[in-house]
């Protein structure tokens, strides 16, 4: 597929702005305090319920009192609400696109993939999926903000953008356990990578997809289900 490159000025960042960060944390710490100021008085309502669990820690709790006591549980209050902030930022998936390169950030990493590597660029349910020249699949993120903006940073950025989804869907088969058109260690991979899907275990199944993509192959699922196909179906 071939796309002209634009005369580009400035890179395009999608994901939270600075203004959306800094209302995550004021309203973080906010909320943080506030749960750590009024805690033991939740906890003495929640005593006087009949069916309430965990007696004794609330009891804990509510044996605390004074003005340190206070101060201790809102400034815990306060770290728990910044530390749920951080985290939402991070699990945030933030994306950056030049006329170079398509710079994806998330949990802490960075992955930088150039424009000659990039073959397609589409929306498969909420994941943001990259693939190669050939159909190889480059990254595959969850992301939940703003497609109408990711799909018009892209295109103006001159980047093939795929407006009804992978250009390969029809190649993809249903995995079922040692399927006889797979080799040995990617149905091995597979049963692995099903066990991790029904346990909610994310970041195993990502790693157990970049090991069955070494061996030339791409998964992409229906709930628990996986489906695959070879990647070299492009030309």
């Amino acid at each position: 597929m071939n796309v002209s490159r634009p005369l580009y000025r400035e890179p395009t960042a999608i994901g939270f702005s600075g203004a959306v960060r800094v209302l995550l944390f004021v309203g973080g710490s906010v909320l943080g305090l506030a749960l750590g100021y009024f805690i033991p008085l939740i906890a003495k309502w929640a005593l006087t319920l009949p069916w309430v669990p965990y007696e004794g820690p609330l009891k804990l709790i509510t044996s605390v009192s004074g003005l340190w006591a206070t101060v201790i549980a809102s400034l815990l209050g306060l770290a728990a609400g910044l530390w749920f902030a951080q985290e939402v930022i991070k699990d945030t998936l933030h994306v950056v696109v030049s006329g170079e390169t398509i710079r994806l950030e998330k949990d802490g990493a960075a992955q930088e993939l150039t424009r000659e590597t990039i073959g397609a660029v589409f929306l498969d349910g909420k994941q943001l999926v990259v693939l190669g020249n050939k159909g190889e699949e480059l990254a595959r993120e969850t992301y939940e903000w703003a497609s109408g903006r990711i799909a018009g940073a892209l295109t103006e950025h001159g980047y093939p953008w795929s407006p009804g989804g992978d250009p390969y869907k029809e190649h993809f088969r249903r995995w079922v356990p040692d399927t006889a058109d797979l080799p040995p260690a990617v149905n091995a991979l597979l049963k692995a990578r099903e066990i991790a899907l029904q346990k909610k275990e994310k970041g195993e199944a990502k790693e157990l997809r970049r090991e069955v993509s070494k061996l030339g192959f791409v998964v992409r699922d229906e709930g628990t289900r996986q489906y695959w196909r070879a990647q070299t179906t492009g030309s």
